[in-house]
């Protein structure tokens, strides 16, 4: 596993050398030139009043310790970038659990602990996450998610990567994380800065500008997450965008949740746990809801009455200001699901913070499903015909606080130095 034929793969011949001219302006013989890109990147995040999640290579890291500890100190999370930056998807199990392991040793050597994954180059397989599991992370962001902003820009450069990085289609599947045992899965968004800077044929700055407000506009209305991507070497590259997107953000009402992937993770874990008691008052026509669980959950109705304190959220919801109210209703304002339902379709509704109760009396039930098989591919489809139904529903919000979708800066640090890249290359 050649370190030069893999990029040259994904990047083609041509592009590869282009990348090489400017490796050559983006670092330096020192760690300089990355601690001032850090440092503008870190200025502009505390001017918005949040942090971001910088995976890391462990020997970078071994090399320059100091300058991680930093900015670890002032709200940046640093997650496991690969031991050396190699194609996981070509390792074993067995391998990787052994870089797993080297990588954990360096971070605990620099006093880190590491929450967090994601694969170099996005590439990643089955064994990736059963390994990942065996060593306790709590989440990793490898899975590539395309979306469709570019107004057929697209680029044979670009096409190339998507293939290379087996990223998905964004049309087809939810940006949205997932827990899958007991890992968090974060999905990474694309175009990243790279795609911006050099696969797509953008001449100017407000072209940049908009396809990531596109990705903004699109994760905003449908409550999901943009995982923004963007290499520190290319802060002042991208840093006209990186601001559009946040200023945006935080003009937006109901809120844009601008988080870390550590706190992510932590969120979609605790609100997953979180449980709900149904208590029949009038039989079909009254119900006591308590919820318990972290006291930044969301609550929201549509269609019922409630004896609470309600505010106008988004989506024909509104917020309910309690967490235990009574519930007029004419139908039971919940998913029903058959006993022959696929478990997977029950675990996805409540990951989604919809409640689910097992029933064969379907009338009952403004939603009710009965599919036996569910499959990724059917996910979208199936939340947008529960959400396009205007009948009554209560459920729990995705987000903390009453936010309508998420945000989520991060930027892989591949290395530190020229000298730190042409070690890469060389496998070390």
């Amino acid at each position: 596993m050649n370190p030069i034929s893999v990029a040259v793969k994904g990047k083609g011949p041509h592009n590869f050398l282009r990348r090489g001219v400017s490796i050559a302006r983006h670092y330096g013989l020192t760690p300089g030139k990355m601690e001032r890109a850090l440092v503008q990147f870190v200025t502009v995040l505390r001017q918005f009043g949040c942090g971001a999640t910088f995976p890391i290579t462990a020997v970078a890291l071994q090399r320059a310790p100091h300058i991680v500890r930093k900015y670890q100190a002032q709200g940046i999370e640093f997650a496991i970038h690969g031991y050396r930056h190699l194609d996981h998807s070509q390792l074993s199990q067995e391998e990787q659990l052994v870089h797993l392991e080297l990588a954990r040793q360096v971070f605990a050597r620099a006093g880190i602990q590491p929450q967090g994954f994601r694969c170099p180059y996005l590439r990643w397989n089955h064994d990736t996450l059963l390994a990942l599991q065996q060593q306790g992370f709590a989440y990793e962001s490898s899975q590539g998610l395309a979306w469709d902003v570019l107004d057929s820009r697209e680029t044979p450069a670009y096409d190339r990567v998507l293939d290379f990085y087996g990223a998905l289609s964004a049309d087809d599947y939810l940006s949205l994380p997932s827990l899958e045992g007991t890992l968090v899965r974060i999905p990474y968004s694309l175009p990243d800065d790279e795609a911006l800077v050099e696969r797509l044929d953008l001449k100017t700055l407000a072209e940049m500008n908009a396809l990531w407000l596109a990705i903004l506009r699109r994760t905003y209305e449908l409550g999901e997450l943009f995982t923004l991507g963007l290499h520190p070497e290319r802060t002042a590259l991208c840093l006209e965008p990186l601001m559009a997107v946040l200023v945006k953000a935080r003009l937006l009402t109901p809120p844009v949740w601008i988080a870390r992937l550590d706190e992510i993770a932590a969120w979609w874990r605790a609100r997953a746990r979180a449980s709900v008691k149904i208590t029949d008052v009038i039989d079909g026509k009254l119900y006591l809801m308590t919820v318990v669980g972290p006291s930044e959950v969301t609550v929201l109705a549509r269609a019922v009455e409630v004896d609470a304190p309600t505010t106008p959220w988004a989506d024909g919801y509104r917020q309910v200001e309690a967490k235990a109210f009574t519930i007029h209703a004419p139908l039971r304002p919940f998913i029903g699901l058959s006993p022959a339902a696929s478990p997977r379709l029950a675990d996805f509704l409540r990951q989604q913070g919809y409640i689910v109760e097992i029933s064969e009396e379907s009338h009952r039930y403004p939603c009710y499903f009965d599919q036996a098989e569910f499959v990724a591919e059917q996910e979208r489809p199936l939340l947008a015909q529960i959400e396009s139904a205007d009948c009554p529903l209560v459920r729990l919000g995705r987000w903390p606080r009453g936010a309508h979708s998420a945000l989520a800066v991060t930027g892989d640090i591949d290395v530190l130095t020229l000298w730190d890249y042409g070690l890469r290359l060389l496998g070390r």
